[in-house]
C-alpha cells in the first residue's frame, strides 16, 4: 500500500498568496495615482545616475544643445540638422542654462508622462496583462536610455501615443493637434496619420480624417515656421549614407533588444504560434490589431530606407507589446520582458567585433555588459576622449599654433563642454549643410577672429584645408576625423600636411589605451 504525500496547508496558502499578489501585479492599473506614483519615483531613480553624464551618447543630443545655446547666445536659430527638429530646439533652449542635468530631467519628465499615456491607453484598449506591459514599457533599455538623455525621440512618441490616446476618445482635433507636436519634435511622426486614417475609417468615423488632417498640417506648420522661414522648401534633407546589410541586422538585435532580449522573444514568439493564428482574422475583425500591424510595418519599412539609429524604432515599442499582450500567455509575456529589461544588464556582447557581422562577432563573444552599462561607459568614454583633445592641444607644447585641429563627430560634445572658453562661430553660411552649427561650425580659443590661436572644427573640406594651410597655420586631426574626411570629402589630411594628434584611443567611444594607428 503506497502512502499519499500531501502539501501542507501552509505551502498550498503560500503558493495562492504569490500567485494572487503575482495576478494583481502583471493586471496593475498604473492609471490609480498610488501605484502611479510608486512607479513615477522607481522610474525617476533610476535614471538619477544618468543626468550628469553628459547630454547624451548621440552626438546629435550635443549639437541641439549647441544649438540651445547659440540661440541664447547670438540670437539666431540654426537647425541643431535638417529637416529640423524645432519643437525640440526651442523646449532644450528653456532649460540649456541649467546644463546637462535640467534638459536631461525634461527629457526624464516628458517620457515618464509617456509612461502614464501607453497606461492609459492600455486600460482604455482592455490589454490584458497591462501593468506587466507598463512596467516593460517604462524599463526597456532602448527606452530608458533616450528617456535620460537631450534628444527628442521620447518628446515625440509621448504626443504620438496621445494622438492615438484621443482618437480612441473620437477627438480628431485634439489628436491632429498632438500628431502635430510630435512632428514638430519629429517629423517622420507624421508616417502615423494615414495609419490613423486606416482606424477611422475601420471603426466606422471616417468623418473624422478631414479634422484630423487639418489640425496636423496646421500644428506642423507652425511648429515649422522657424524652419521654413530659414530654409524655404530645400528644409526637406537629410543625411544619407548606406548602411551596410550586415550591420542593419546587428542593430536590429544587439542594439534594439539585446542578444538576451531578442532571443527570449524568439522563443516566446515560437511558444505563442497557436495564439497567433488568430492574428490574420483579427487584422479583419478588430481595428486596433491592424493599427498596431501596420504601424510596425511602416515603421520598419521607413527604418530599412535609413537605418542610421535603432532609436528610430523607439515609436514601434508600443505596438509590439501591445501585439505581444494579446497574442502571449501571461507566463510568456512576463519571460519576455523580464528578458528584454535583463538585457539592459547582462548581454552577450563581442569586444573584438567590427562594423558589420564577421568571424569575431562570434568567435569573441562572452557575457558582459547589457546596453544600459554600456552606454554608461560609452558617455564616460566619449567626455574623456574630448577632455583630452582640448588638454593635449591647450598644454603640449610640441602643437604649433595657429593651430586647426579637425576632431570628427566629438566636435559637438568638445563646443558644448568647453563652450566657457571657446567662441562659437561658423565657417561659413551653408543652407545646404545638414547641420550649419557642427558640419560649418568653428570653436576658438579665444575668440573667432581671422586667425584664433586654436580653431577646432568637424571636417575640412580639401579647399579650407588648403587655404589654412596657406595662411601658414597648423593641421592636426584625430584618426576618427580622418576616417571621416576620407568617407565624406575623399581625401586623407594626413597625405597634405595634416598631422594626427598622440591620443591615447582613436575612438570617441573607446576607452583609453586602444589607439592603434601610427600615422
Amino acid at each position: 500500500m503506497q502512502a499519499t504525500v500531501s502539501t501542507p496547508p501552509r505551502s498550498r496558502s503560500l503558493r495562492a498568496t504569490t500567485g494572487r499578489i503575482f495576478t494583481a501585479f502583471v493586471e496593475l492599473d498604473f492609471t490609480r495615482p498610488l501605484p502611479f506614483l510608486i512607479l513615477a519615483i522607481v522610474y525617476v531613480a533610476s535614471r538619477v545616475y544618468w543626468l550628469d553624464l553628459g547630454y547624451g551618447t548621440d552626438p546629435d543630443a550635443w549639437r541641439v544643445a549647441l544649438v540651445a545655446d547659440y540661440l541664447w547666445e547670438e540670437g539666431e536659430y540654426l537647425p541643431s540638422r535638417l529637416p529640423g527638429y524645432p519643437l525640440h530646439e526651442f523646449v532644450t533652449a528653456l532649460f540649456i542654462k541649467g546644463g546637462w542635468v535640467a534638459t536631461n530631467l525634461s527629457t526624464v519628465a516628458i517620457s515618464l508622462a509617456g509612461v502614464y499615456v501607453f497606461a492609459w491607453l492600455a486600460r482604455r484598449l482592455g490589454t490584458v496583462n497591462a501593468g506587466a506591459l507598463t512596467v516593460g514599457f517604462a524599463f526597456a533599455p532602448l527606452l530608458w536610455i533616450n528617456s535620460v538623455m537631450t534628444m527628442d525621440y521620447m518628446w515625440a512618441l509621448t504626443f504620438l501615443l496621445g494622438a492615438y490616446l484621443a482618437l480612441t476618445y473620437k477627438s480628431a482635433n485634439m489628436a491632429g493637434i498632438s500628431l502635430g507636436i510630435a512632428a514638430g519634435f519629429r517629423l517622420t511622426s507624421l508616417f502615423m496619420l494615414p495609419i490613423f486614417w486606416l482606424l477611422l475609417f475601420r471603426t466606422k468615423s471616417g468623418e473624422q480624417v478631414r479634422p484630423l488632417t487639418l489640425a496636423t498640417i496646421a500644428t506642423v506648420l507652425v511648429a515649422f515656421l522657424p524652419v521654413i522661414l530659414t530654409y524655404g522648401i530645400s528644409f526637406l534633407n537629410f543625411y544619407d549614407q548606406e548602411v551596410q546589410f550586415e550591420e542593419f541586422i546587428k542593430r536590429l538585435g544587439k542594439d534594439g533588444l539585446g542578444i538576451v532580449g531578442v532571443s527570449a522573444l524568439g522563443l516566446a514568439l515560437l511558444v505563442s504560434l497557436p495564439r497567433l493564428r488568430r492574428l490574420p482574422a483579427d487584422l479583419l475583425r478588430e481595428p486596433h490589431v491592424l493599427v498596431w500591424v501596420a504601424a510596425i510595418v511602416v515603421l520598419m519599412a521607413s527604418y530599412t530606407r535609413l537605418p542610421h539609429e535603432i532609436a528610430y524604432l523607439l515609436p514601434l515599442f508600443p505596438f509590439g507589446l501591445f501585439l505581444m499582450a494579446r497574442y502571449m500567455s501571461r507566463g510568456v509575456l512576463v519571460f519576455a520582458l523580464v528578458a528584454i529589461v535583463v538585457s539592459g544588464f547582462v548581454d552577450f556582447t563581442s569586444p573584438d567585433d567590427v562594423i558589420g557581422i564577421n568571424s569575431s562577432t562570434f568567435t569573441s563573444a562572452r557575457i558582459g555588459k547589457g546596453m544600459l552599462l554600456s552606454d554608461i561607459d560609452t558617455l564616460k568614454n566619449q567626455r574623456d576622449f574630448a577632455e583630452e583633445i582640448r588638454e593635449i592641444t591647450t598644454e603640449r607644447r610640441e602643437i604649433r599654433t595657429p593651430a586647426v585641429i579637425v576632431v570628427g563627430f566629438i566636435y559637438p560634445q568638445l563646443a558644448m563642454l568647453f563652450n566657457d572658453e571657446l567662441e562659437i562661430g561658423l565657417l561659413e553660411k551653408d543652407k545646404g549643410a545638414i547641420s550649419q552649427l557642427s558640419d560649418k561650425g568653428r570653436a576658438c580659443d579665444p575668440r573667432c577672429d581671422d586667425k584664433p590661436e586654436i580653431e577646432y572644427v568637424w571636417l575640412l573640406d580639401y579647399d579650407r584645408l588648403q587655404r589654412y594651410l596657406t595662411e601658414e597655420r597648423t593641421i592636426y586631426y584625430t584618426a576618427d576625423a580622418a576616417r571621416s574626411t576620407f568617407a565624406v570629402y575623399g581625401y586623407r589630411p594626413g597625405y597634405f600636411g595634416g598631422l594626427e594628434l598622440p591620443l591615447s584611443r582613436e575612438n570617441p567611444s573607446l576607452g583609453a589605451g586602444t589607439a592603434t594607428s601610427e600615422r
